[in-house]
């Protein structure tokens, strides 16, 4: 997976409707074809996830139409901060089926002492299931997800892991 990382949102970003294991998303991609932005529908509309995006990209322009054909398979562009884009990073390291703990995530990134701010970085990820947040769980459960914690228990079931 190809990851870029920033700290300034894209000028310009298209959305579409695609589908993952756990239902439909809206995804939103960059003028360069990096996917920015992912969020899932559950029964909402995406415009209501555009929304959202624009309240945290005021800049951004966003505009119906993206191209989502293998959009799984883009480079990822990660608006953030230093410290998230380490977060994401090591997330994005874990392979499919594996989980690793927030404990975990801040001792790969060499802040040992940092698993809720790793939580509060896995809740802000922009690309929710391509950087695999569903992966990061609590040492005593499951943990929370953006999506919810039914996304979280369906990616990793349809990665063939247990959420127990």
């Amino acid at each position: 997976m190809k990851i870029r990382t920033g700290h300034k949102p894209p000028m310009n970003v298209s959305w579409g409707i695609a589908l993952s294991p756990a239902g439909k998303l809206a995804v939103g991609v960059t003028e360069k074809g990096e996917v920015c932005r992912v969020g899932f529908l559950q029964g909402r509309k995406a415009a209501d996830s555009v929304a959202e995006w624009q309240g945290g990209w005021p800049q951004t322009k966003f505009s119906k139409g993206a191209d989502l054909k293998n959009y799984a398979d883009r480079p990822i562009l990660l608006i953030g901060t230093t410290f998230q884009h380490a977060v994401w990073r090591a997330m994005a390291k874990i392979p499919a089926g594996r989980t690793a703990t927030y404990g975990d995530i801040a001792r790969r990134i060499g802040k040992a002492g940092a698993a809720r701010a790793v939580g509060a970085a896995c809740s802000a990820n922009p690309v929710p299931y391509l950087v695999p947040c569903h992966r990061v769980v609590g040492v005593t459960g499951l943990g929370g997800y953006s999506g919810g914690v039914g996304i979280k228990e369906k990616l990793l079931k349809a990665e063939g892991r247990s959420a127990a």
